[in-house]
């Protein structure tokens, strides 16, 4: 009876007119993504053949009328004093040329191992410089921020790139110009698995999980026959959600990678990525893609759970398919909308404790979150114990709904 039922139930939602338009939408994303998102993304920390040379010829340039400003205030009889920036610039613009004419060797040669080391080494110097020296000299991209926070944003932005190129020249991968871009296709998707791309894909789920109980009312004399427990059936219909989301999820997965990984490749689960951890002396630590997607997976399965049963429960209590769609929802993108983009975090510690806020998974996974909140540890191990409990208090919810008479599946 159960896998009757769960058939029955399974071709009612592929019949049904809304999931059949959520399933073509998110078909849609996916190739808006695959074809026009990810190659427009600008890459701040590109590799950029002119860029450096175009860099290298200005400081060569800059450096020797420093070295003529200087050579001029020591000449006898001269009561000049140089400037601030010209002899910041013979203290430190050798080494920035030094990296610079190695870069531009690497392309050329396409020694990516030996770019990737040696870029790492100007971003370290550099961010050295600006962050502690407080050298004008240089200034961090502006892409980094857009806000008060330069200083900090650039400075966190270049360490992750120097943990990041640590963390390539530790591999075994084979490394290219895509793979220092970030741009293959898993590392693509691993940085679109973040923010606002994963609250509009738990939407979805809201809304294919808003009418599975609603609907029972077109066949309320066949299902109120049926020899099942309430518990039971509701468990059936989350599987036939969750059947649903999982085969939508991969297919939206497939078309993605095979929109990108003819350009850029496709990109091995051993490239390494890094996360955040807030600590002064280690501020990133680098895990492999293989990694990352496990964790993703893990936080990924109780929150879809979470979201599909939270949904059925709505549904039972306001009997409105829009309506438990509707608050659902809202509840998936609370964090997102009230405090993530606040910077409240650290006035706020409890916050931390909230499972929406880790709804956005890849914000807590890369340590993004952290960083938000100006907070450390806001990552695996504190989302996933969140989001445990809440799954735990829902089917504490559901299973005294289902032991209620005033709360039945079909009314």
């Amino acid at each position: 009876m159960k896998r009757k039922y769960f058939t029955f139930e399974l071709k009612a939602f592929l019949l049904n007119p809304k999931n059949i338009g959520l399933i073509i939408l998110t078909i849609v994303l996916a190739l808006y993504f695959g074809l026009i998102s990810a190659p427009n993304h600008h890459v701040i920390e590109s590799v950029d053949y002119y860029k450096i040379r175009s860099e290298y010829r200005n400081y060569s340039v800059f450096l020797k009328h420093s070295e003529k400003e200087i050579e001029q205030a020591r000449q006898p009889g001269m009561h000049y004093t140089p400037s601030d920036g010209a002899v910041a610039a013979v203290k430190t613009y050798p080494q920035v040329l030094k990296d610079d004419r190695m870069c531009l060797k690497s392309i050329k040669t396409q020694n990516w191992r030996q770019y990737v080391k040696y870029s790492m080494r100007w971003h370290q110097f550099i961010d050295y410089q600006i962050f502690y020296n407080a050298d004008k000299n240089f200034l961090y991209p502006r892409e980094y921020s857009s806000g008060l926070n330069y200083i900090l944003d650039g400075h966190h932005g270049y360490s992750r790139t120097v943990y990041f190129y640590r963390g390539l020249l530790k591999s075994k991968a084979n490394l290219n110009q895509n793979v220092i871009e970030e741009r293959t296709a898993l590392q693509r998707l691993q940085q679109s698995l973040q923010g606002w791309t994963v609250l509009v894909l738990l939407i979805t789920v809201c809304f294919f999980a808003a009418d599975v109980v609603t609907n029972d009312q077109k066949y309320r004399t066949v299902l109120k026959n049926i020899p099942l427990g309430k518990g039971t059936i509701l468990w059936l219909k989350t599987a036939v959600v969750e059947v649903v989301v999982f085969f939508d999820f991969v297919l939206a997965f497939l078309v993605t990678i095979l929109c990108l990984s003819p350009r850029y490749g496709l990109g091995s689960l051993n490239l390494q990525t890094t996360y955040y951890t807030g600590q002064t002396k280690v501020p990133f630590v680098t895990l492999t893609l293989g990694q990352y997607f496990c964790e993703f997976l893990m936080f990924a399965l109780i929150i879809v759970l979470i979201a599909i049963r939270l949904t059925i429960l709505l549904s039972l209590i306001f009997r409105n398919d829009y309506v438990a769609g509707s608050l659902s929802s809202l509840l998936v993108v609370s964090a997102k909308v009230l405090y993530f983009s606040s910077g409240m975090g650290y006035v706020y510690p409890f916050l931390k404790k909230l499972p929406m806020t880790y709804f956005t998974i890849g914000d807590s996974l890369t340590g993004n979150l952290a960083y938000l909140m100006s907070s450390p540890n806001w990552g695996f191990e504190a989302g996933i114990l969140s989001l445990l409990i809440c799954l735990a208090i829902i089917e504490i919810c559901l299973l005294l709904s289902s032991k209620s008479r005033h709360i039945p599946v079909v009314r």
